[in-house]
């Protein structure tokens, strides 16, 4: 009888890490449950990420189910240079999913970079306390530290953002690469927040095409929330109070020279408002901070005007804290990505902020959608940014009798 057995041989990573390259040792740990917080304080952007991928490259994981898709991971899940990679093959409602450019994918490679290691879990005793910066309210969050869990929830997430109709698998094909990116948090960390400007308090507002074209006053790059938009008329009338626009860095250098054939932004959803009755939409545009690592008010006019996507309605943005909403990358939103460096994109709202039209002014009235922002030990409604690219990987079939 033969036994075929399809053997993966890895590409060897084509950048050097971080760590690596500045002499960094970060020694094995263990983790005691719910410690990871503990283990990560203190501790450098760079040997946060090493930690947590050698955690999570500690998993071993075969088949199985997660909501509707059916996943096997083939073979080890590995450390590279800033995160892991694992190889994985997957089913939709009893149907095969092919991957790449052309769905004739059977075993796709997925790399995660900056991974995360906590879920959410109302049972569990890491909690977040923070104010809800709409509403002023006190409120938690509560998280879990699972590796497990946590690999099975972001491959899920990407699979079902790239997962193709199987009717092309060439069966025993392994793909390039679909590398998934999460936003970090912390210093020296490619930032995320939001800058606004900001006009003080009520009956300080200015016209709308003030308030559109002038320099931000402040930005916000702690907490658990961010702005991806929000808007707010003043208690004069005609007069408005704050525009805010969302900025999310990501480091893509592991992308190098492969060539891009897809890629997604994600943010997850918390909460939305809309008494202005302006049903605002939202899309992704270039951002240009000052630094790379921090936020001021003047990265408020750095956004872009050139659609990186197509604007989500206000209908689809979600604010259930558990569903991502998605922004399929057009040819100019690839283009932006950095594949040597940091991608630079931000969000806006498209309706009236970028068009600069405004809205039907209604004393003390405000539409926002706020998001999750980037967590220190990362969680698995991180904002992300999903890419599909070429990458070179051997394979080998070898029968054995």
């Amino acid at each position: 009888m033969t036994i075929k057995i399809i053997t993966i041989l890895i590409a060897i990573s084509l950048l050097t890490g971080c760590s690596q390259q500045l002499g960094l040792e970060v020694p094995t740990l263990t983790i005691e449950k719910d410690g990871i917080e503990k283990v990560l304080k203190d501790k450098t952007s760079v040997e946060k990420i090493k930690i947590k991928s050698e955690e999570l490259a500690k998993v071993s994981i075969g088949k199985f189910k997660k909501n509707d898709l059916d996943i096997e991971i083939i073979g080890d899940i590995k450390e590279i240079d800033g995160g892991i990679e694992l190889f994985a093959k997957a089913w939709k409602d009893g149907k095969q999913l092919g991957f790449g450019k052309d769905g004739s994918v059977e075993i796709e490679r997925f790399r995660f970079f900056n991974p995360p290691v906590l879920v959410g879990d109302v049972n569990r005793d890491i909690v977040r306390e923070f104010t809800d910066v709409a509403t002023k309210e006190i409120k938690q969050r509560k998280l879990k530290y699972d590796p497990e869990e946590a690999i099975k929830q972001i491959l899920e997430q990407t699979i079902n953002v790239v997962g193709k109709d199987g009717s092309n698998i060439i069966i025993g094909k392994v793909g390039n690469t679909t590398s998934t990116f999460y936003s970090a948090a912390g210093a020296n960390s490619p930032v995320d927040g939001y800058a606004q400007h900001r006009t003080g308090g009520a009956g300080t507002g200015v016209s709308w095409s003030t308030l559109v074209g002038a320099a931000g006053t402040t930005a916000i790059v702690t907490g658990t929330q961010t702005y991806a938009f929000s808007i707010l008329a003043d208690t004069t009338s005609g007069q408005w109070r704050i525009i805010r626009r969302g900025i999310q860095l990501f480091n893509t250098a592991a992308i190098d020279t492969d060539e891009i054939s897809s890629a997604t932004f994600s943010l997850k959803g918390i909460a939305k408002s809309d008494t202005l009755s302006t049903t605002p939409n939202v899309n992704i545009y270039s951002s240009n901070p000052a630094s790379d690592s921090n936020l001021v008010g003047g990265d408020y006019d750095s956004l872009g005007s050139t659609e990186f996507s197509s604007s989500v309605a206000y209908a689809d943005l979600t604010n259930d804290s558990t569903t991502y909403v998605d922004f399929i990358l057009n040819a100019s939103g690839i283009a932006a990505i950095d594949k040597t460096g940091i991608s630079k994109l931000g969000t806006r709202n498209a309706n009236r902020d970028v068009a600069n039209s405004s809205p039907t002014w209604s004393s003390g009235a405000q539409s926002y959608w706020l998001a999750y922002y980037a967590d220190e030990a990362g969680t698995t409604s991180d904002p992300k940014l999903v890419v599909e690219h070429s990458a070179a990987v051997s394979r080998r079939i070898i029968n054995i009798e």
